[in-house]
């Protein structure tokens, strides 16, 4: 793979793993009355370990990722078909809670402001969870055949794609321009945050739900709905 096909694959497995979050996270540690300097350093730290962590991984398994056969892996008999289903039967139980436990949430519960421990703490939580983000996982795959320095620039621009909305508020942080971002995030975050997590949930379920059909169509006639 050459230079701009491989930042290509880093950009748009990037922007598969797009995440507002932290950004929304940010903009209501600043409205909370955080410091701008914990604010800066939760961005910081989110987006420079995700790409360590980038980095970390690819070093690790990348290479031996690059030569797994993964359509023979994914779609080799039974055993396939078990975990495909057992993949789908998460989806869809995991859907249902996140519907469910967003209907509660929305029912009025206040939200205590975050902390700066907190919002440390919440940075290298986001930095766990995303090995297990699947455009992560692909671009893992992507960078292990490529040198080391490409693979740290790759990894670079993946993380700065992934949470541009937290690059932006940092940006504008720095640029001491940041209140009316602020001000914008807030009131999206309150006009469309019900409507994307429904969406959100749906999404999941129905992918549940196109896994386990899948698999169970397998596991009847011994044949999946995509070869």
């Amino acid at each position: 793979m050459d230079l701009w096909s491989f930042l290509g694959a880093a950009a748009a497995t990037g922007l598969g793993g797009f995440d507002p979050g932290p950004a929304l996270i940010g903009a209501a540690a600043l409205g909370s009355g955080i410091p701008h300097r914990h604010v800066l350093g939760f961005g910081a730290l989110l987006i420079s370990g995700t790409a360590a962590c980038g980095i970390g991984v690819t070093a690790l398994i990348g290479s031996r990722l690059s030569r797994v056969d993964w359509h023979v892996l994914l779609r080799d008999g039974a055993t396939a078909a078990w975990i495909e289903l057992a993949v789908g039967a998460g989806l869809l139980g995991y859907a249902a809670h996140h519907l469910v436990r967003h209907r509660h949430d929305a029912r009025g519960s206040t939200r205590r402001p975050p902390n700066v421990a907190g919002l440390y703490l919440t940075a290298l939580g986001f930095i766990g969870i995303v090995v297990f983000d699947v455009p992560f996982e692909i671009f893992v795959t992507t960078a292990g055949s490529q040198p080391q320095w490409l693979v740290g620039t790759g990894w670079i621009l993946w993380a700065a794609i992934s949470q541009l909305p937290l690059a932006l508020l940092l940006v504008a942080v720095l640029a001491k321009r940041h209140t009316a971002m602020v001000r914008l995030v807030t009131a999206a975050q309150q006009r469309l945050g019900p409507l994307t997590h429904r969406l959100l949930g749906i999404a999941l379920g129905l992918v549940g739900l196109f896994l386990t059909a899948d698999a169970l169509r397998f596991l009847a006639i011994g044949r999946f709905l995509v070869d």
